[in-house]
């Protein structure tokens, strides 16, 4: 049993891509208009993808005197921005974290985009299109380090847990995975090899893993079944960090959000 919680009934939510979420809020792509920033928020860049063929709009947050620090700072990469932009640079805003964050729209033409790019069919196009495309572009505009985080929810956190299966065992790309209530049952068996495979060929993963799971009700078991496989075969520099919510799993990414970025950079 999945705590209640059916593999159909979890297909919707990651379908219907936590829209409860972003209304519970009042948010899309902005906030509150009652929040004023501290930094700087820049919202509604386009990239075209050469890898997946999609557009994609994107928003940036720059923490609190980045313009005048002299200082470069770590990015998180965030999936699933028509939502959980709002809210995501709020947290950053109001308890001062010196990171910057660009969250990617779904993108289209497609009514449902994420359901391509971030399950296992589209994976590896995202992936080049995050790593090759975005990040470089990125890296060349904004005071960055070599630091990078990735998150990821529901459908999101499946794309996270592909990506990992796949890291570079000396340097990562990605350092941080923040993954919450992913929908890790989309893993395919293929999958589970690549990770069996990345883990024959180096046991060394100097990254940090961040799980949370939704309980009233989420992708619980799934987030059990992926934390067990990876505590169980022993990586070497792995850390990892989990954390269950008892909120529904449209509900989830705000506070698990919350609880992850004072485990990155604390103030």
């Amino acid at each position: 049993m999945r705590h209640g919680f059916t593999r159909a009934a979890s297909l919707l939510l990651a379908l219907a891509g936590l829209a409860v979420d972003g209304r519970a809020d009042g948010e899309a792509a902005g906030v509150p208009a009652a929040y004023v920033y501290a930094g700087t928020v820049e919202r509604g860049h386009m990239i075209t993808s050469r890898s997946t063929g999609a557009t994609y709009p994107y928003h940036v947050y720059l923490p609190v005197g980045y313009a005048g620090s002299g200082r470069r700072y770590p990015v998180l990469y965030a999936t699933d921005g028509q939502w959980n932009f709002g809210s995501f640079s709020r947290l950053l805003d109001q308890r001062r974290k010196p990171l910057i964050l660009v969250h990617v729209e779904q993108g289209g033409p497609e009514p449902d985009r994420r359901a391509i790019d971030y399950t296992v069919g589209g994976a590896p196009a995202y992936g080049r299109f995050l790593k090759q495309e975005l990040t470089p572009l990125i890296e060349a505009s904004y005071c960055t380090t070599d630091e990078r985080g990735f998150v990821g929810t529901s459908y999101g956190g499946l794309l996270g847990a592909v990506l990992l299966g796949q890291e570079d065992p000396v340097t990562p790309f990605f350092r941080h995975y923040l993954l919450f209530d992913g929908a890790f049952w989309g893993l395919s068996e293929q999958n589970l090899r690549d990770e069996a495979a990345r883990f024959a060929a180096s046991p060394r993963l100097p990254v940090q893993l961040i799980l949370s799971s939704a309980s009233a009700p989420g992708n619980v078991e799934d987030v059990d079944a992926l934390e067990a496989r990876y505590r169980g075969r022993g990586w070497q520099g792995l850390v990892i960090r989990r954390r269950d919510f008892g909120v529904a799993h449209e509900r989830v990414a705000k506070p698990s959000f919350d609880w992850a970025i004072e485990l990155l950079a604390p103030r």
